[in-house]
């Protein structure tokens, strides 16, 4: 399972500088927010998942988006490990 640091390494390795993510990111929150407003918060996780295993397989970037949805998954299991007070479910 990838790492924080790994995913640094693996930004790295790929030329990625932070504020290319950054801009990126702040331009996909505007395009969903509408979505997101509406309640279709559900639908908007699904459609940016399938996205992501989309380009991943046009770009054959397949290995680099399991590094980093593994990452991704791990910080999210963490963060609610933390909020449900440290009890395994």
């Amino acid at each position: 399972m990838k790492s924080f640091l790994d995913l640094k390494k693996e930004f790295k390795k790929r030329n990625l500088e932070l504020k290319d993510c950054a801009h990126s990111v702040e331009e996909l929150n505007d395009f969903i927010t509408v979505d997101l407003l509406r309640g279709n918060v559900d639908a908007s996780l699904v459609a940016l998942v399938s996205t992501t295993m989309n380009i991943a397989g046009w770009y054959n970037k397949k290995q680099f988006v399991i590094d980093l949805l593994s990452s991704a998954l791990a910080t999210v299991e963490s963060e609610k490990f933390r909020e449900d007070g440290n009890k395994l479910n």
